[in-house]
Formats: C-alpha cells, structure tokens, sequence
C-alpha cells in the first residue's frame, strides 16, 4: 500500500507560551487569527473567531472541523477538558485520517496525560476502535501506547509487545511502560528488579514529573521493606502528591522514624498530620502507631488518651458499621474507601466534572451553539460517574468496614496490653536505646515553639514531640 508522503505532517509540542503544533490549516487566514489569539492567550476572541467560521462553514465541510477543533483547544485552555475532549473525539471519528483529526487528537493526549478523564469510553472510542493514519510522533506515542496497553490486557502480548516497541525512547508514553513494568516485577515478587527500575525513573530528569514522583514512592515503599528504614524515609521525603496522597505518606514516614527510634519525629510528624488539610487521608492507623510508641515508652496516660482520641473522632463510623446501615453514606467510610487509587480515579474525574459544569454557568456563553449540547453532556456524565461511584462503592464501603472493625481491634488490644503493662511496678527500659533531641538552655540556634492547635503548611516538616522513655522510673505514669 502506497503512503501519501506529503499528508505526513510532524507536529512539536505545545510550549509554555501557547505555541501551536505546526499545522497546514484548511484555512490559513482563519487559522493565522486562531494562532495571533493564542498567543495573546486571548481565549475569548478564540472562540467568537471559531464560531464565525463554524456559521459560515458547511457542517460537513473540512472548514467546519477546524473551527470546532479551534473551539475546543479554547475550551481546554479555559479549563473545560471534558467539553474540549467531546468535541474533539466529535472531529476525530467524523474526518479520521485527515489533518484536523490528528490536531483534536494531539488535544486528546494531552488531556488523558494531565487531566481525569473516563479512559474507558474516550480511549474505546476514537483509539481502539479506529484505524489512524500518520500522526504526529507524541500523539502517535500515545496512539501506541493505549493500543498496546488493550492488545496486553486481553493476552494478545506480541502485538502489545509490537505496539510498544513504536513509542519514542524518553518520551512520556515510553517512561510510563517503564513504571507499568515496574508494578510487573512487584507482582512477579522480583523485588531488587523493581528497586532498580523505579529509582532508574526517579533519578531520571527526563521523566514527567507525575511518572517520577510515583515511581519514588514506590521506590521508597521497596526499601522500607527491605529494612533501611533511613533511606526510606530521605526518599518518601521527596515524593511530591496530592494532599490526599500526602497524608498517607506522612504515615509512612512517621513509620521509618519509629523504626529508627526516633519518636520525637514520629510523634510529630503523626501531630502533622492533624492538620484539616489531611481529613480526606485520614485512617485509625496514626492512632495504632502512637498508642505503640507511647505504650513503649511508658506514657500509659497517653495510650488512654489515644484512645479516646479514636473514639471521637471513628465511634460515628463504627455506629454506622455496627448498626448495618448504608456505610456510602459515612463520609469517614467514604473518605478512607476512595485512597484506593482504583476508585480514587473516578472521584478525581467527578470533582472535575462538578467544577467544569460550575464555570460553565458563569461564561456567558449561553448564545453560542456549542453550549446547550455541552450542558447536557456534562449533566449527563455527572450522573454516570455518580452511579458508577455508588456502584463500586456498594462493595468498598464493606471492605472498609472490614478494616475499620480490624483497626479497633488492634486498638484494643493495645489498650488491654497498656493497662497490664501500667500495673508493674517496675519496666526496666534498658532496651530503648531512645534519647530526645537536647533542648540547649543557652543558645539560640534553633528556637523552639509549642503547639497551639493551629497548623501551618510551611511549618508541618519541623514538628517535633520531646520525649523521653519513662520505663525506667515508677509505674505511676504522672
């Protein structure tokens, strides 16, 4: 078969200053307004521009696609990722294989590599199903990568293997197989394969910063578990995610500082993560660590007082549990359900969604032939998200629930183990090789503020409990 050489168009990346890939327009003095526009990050303009062309274009004209191709790179410069990906995917099935279709779907990869999206219907539809002809190499990567990713998941493994062997070295679709290779040998128990892989992507300038930042946490969870527990703790450090994401990484490094003995960081890093800003991430797990630490180092008074604290702030939950009623109505439930990166994917894309469709009232844009069709593709997605949420949440919420009775028993034990513990006389603590950092009466260095109950983000890395072991004084806890 015969390839049309000059319909090989080679677009670059979008840049910083809102560059257009290069492009041969259909209409080279519309699309010269459409790039003068985009420049001036004059998305407003884009869109009267394109909307004048769209009236005085055929609806199944080349022309016409242009204009709704310039309406939706607008729609995605203002935030509208769904409205833009809609008509977008619109283009793309109506004039597959020509010029304007490769320019949507450059705008589709780029909303599946930074926004939420639903991968299930947008990737079936406009790259599994068809048949694409020459792309430009970045979108092309990606054309690769989700027909390798379908060819894989349904055992066709050469062909994925051949779909993959296509993407660009370094390119972003290239270093997440190389994550997704990763998880692999995690799965195939080959532990020091995976250490090796994720931190090659971590230590790796050129990978996107979203894929580099998982690879690290996954890379720091790895050397946790093989003991060192002080590199795991420089290397969750650096991990950079969400501030649901964080929280949880602020459990694990108050973990790897326990197991060095230092539990005047892990207390405060536990005292950190009080904070409001961690309420979505929030699980009883903080509260079994500092009812450890407090019962090792004699603070009998303290485990009580945990546990209490759990009891507030759970015994709502447990009500619920114990009560059997509906746990998608529990919003403590609900919020330590959806940490599942599985079911976390799809509430991202809600929240998203709500959002989008909130703005959309304020444009003004109610004259435009676009916006009625948008609304209701909106209010029509919103309700599909939330029955595919309440459905998937039917069976998390359970296991949840499983959890949480597992927690609070382990809470309780703690407690029971606490309170003989307190009735020896004596617990000799020669044991706890643990020692407080020294406050200095005299110096100045460093200066030293109580806690108040406020919280400051700037300030959440320096929190500190001083502490020292009482095992070796009377069994009064005073």
């Amino acid at each position: 078969m015969k390839i049309k050489i000059f319909l090989f168009i080679f677009f670059i990346s979008l840049t910083c200053q809102g560059q257009l890939p290069v492009y041969k327009p259909v209409n080279p003095e519309f699309w010269k307004e459409i790039e003068s526009s985009l420049k001036d990050l004059n998305y407003e303009n884009m869109i009267e521009i394109a909307i004048d062309q769209y009236r005085a274009t055929k609806k199944d004209s080349l022309e016409n696609a242009e204009a709704k191709v310039a309406i939706a790179m607008a729609l995605q410069k203002k935030g509208f990722n769904f409205a833009a990906t809609g008509i977008q995917s619109e283009v793309i099935k109506a004039k597959i294989g020509t010029e304007v279709a490769a320019l949507a779907m450059s705008g589709v990869e780029e909303a599946v590599r930074k926004f939420p999206v639903d991968e299930d219907s947008l990737i079936g539809e406009i790259v599994v199903d068809i048949e694409h002809a020459l792309l430009p190499p970045a979108t092309q990567d990606f054309v690769n990568f989700e027909q390798g990713m379908f060819n894989m998941l349904r055992g066709f493994t050469k062909w994925g293997e051949e779909n993959f062997k296509k993407i660009t070295l370094d390119s972003y679709w290239d270093f997440k197989i190389k994550y997704l290779t990763a998880l692999g040998e995690v799965a195939r128990d080959r532990i020091d394969s995976a250490i090796e892989r994720f931190s090659g992507i971590a230590n790796n300038q050129a990978a996107p910063e979203d894929i580099k930042s998982a690879a690290g946490h996954q890379w720091a969870r790895l050397i946790f578990e093989k003991g060192d527990h002080a590199k795991a703790y420089t290397l969750f450090k650096n991990v950079k995610l969400n501030p649901r994401e964080k929280g949880l990484i602020l459990i694990e490094r108050a973990w790897a500082k326990y197991y060095e003995k230092d539990y005047s960081k892990a207390l405060g890093l536990l005292a950190a993560l009080e904070a409001p800003i961690f309420d979505t991430s929030r699980t009883p797990e903080p509260y079994i660590l500092k009812m450890i630490m407090y019962k090792e180092l004699c603070y009998f008074d303290s485990v009580y007082e945990v546990m209490k604290e759990f009891k507030q702030r759970f015994q709502a939950s447990m009500t619920a549990i114990n009560k059997r009623k509906d746990l998608r109505k529990d919003q403590m439930i609900i919020n330590i359900s959806v940490l599942d990166q599985r079911i976390q994917k799809w509430v991202n894309l809600l929240n998203s969604l709500k959002a989008e469709y909130a703005n959309l009232n304020d444009t003004g844009w109610e004259d435009y032939f676009f916006y009625p069709i948008v609304k209701k593709r909106y209010e029509a997605k919103i309700k599909e998200v939330n029955e595919r949420l309440d459905w998937i949440l039917q069976d998390k919420t359970r296991e949840t629930a499983e959890q949480l009775i597992d927690w609070q028993e382990q809470l309780n034990f703690l407690d029971y183990q606490t309170r003989l513990d307190s009735l020896r006389i004596n617990r000799g603590g020669s044991e706890l090789k643990y020692s407080p950092e020294e406050i200095p009466h005299l110096s100045f260095e460093k200066i030293y503020w109580t806690g108040t109950g406020e919280f400051w983000l700037d300030e959440l890395e320096d929190y500190k409990v001083f502490i020292e072991s009482r095992c070796s004084q009377s069994g009064d806890d005073k």
